[in-house]
């Protein structure tokens, strides 16, 4: 895993990206357009590719503190994406979600909780709709056939 700040394999950059001090990065990252937003950490995997405009927010306000509608405070809730997965544009994952391994979510989502590996999952809270083929991506996986 690289972490932001050291250079083993660079990112492919082909749009605005703005990652915090708290991501870590996998092998074959490609961003047409991200950003993270947050004190919490985010790790992407290997193979990762973005469309434009996707956003990841790793934190969130306390609305339990002292104040309406919330205090000054905020709470740093982690995101993991893990290897093998495509976000399509304009994707954007709140705080404290897990994108499993392989998976794919459909441009324009709102992804408000955990997604399997290997599943297609699209909307406004995102939901799985379908699943990748499971033997032909370890095929593909085994081939090391990566975009």
């Amino acid at each position: 895993m690289l972490r932001v700040g050291s250079v083993v394999e660079p990112p492919r950059v082909n749009g605005f990206t703005v990652l915090t001090r708290g991501t870590n990065l996998g092998r074959n990252v490609n961003f047409n357009g991200f950003r993270v937003y947050g004190g919490g950490a985010v790790s992407i995997g290997d193979n990762f590719h973005s469309g434009a405009g996707c956003k990841v927010i790793t934190q969130v306000h306390n609305y339990k503190g002292n104040k309406i509608p919330y205090d000054e405070t905020y709470i740093f809730k982690d995101v993991v994406i893990e290897d093998n997965v495509w976000f399509g544009m304009n994707v954007l994952v709140l705080a404290k979600c897990t994108i499993g391994e392989g998976a794919i979510i459909q441009a324009g989502s709102v992804v408000v909780s955990d997604i399997p590996p290997l599943s297609i999952a699209g909307g406004n809270p995102a939901k799985v709709f379908a699943y990748r083929d499971e033997s032909h991506y370890k095929v593909l996986v085994a081939k090391k056939a990566f975009h």
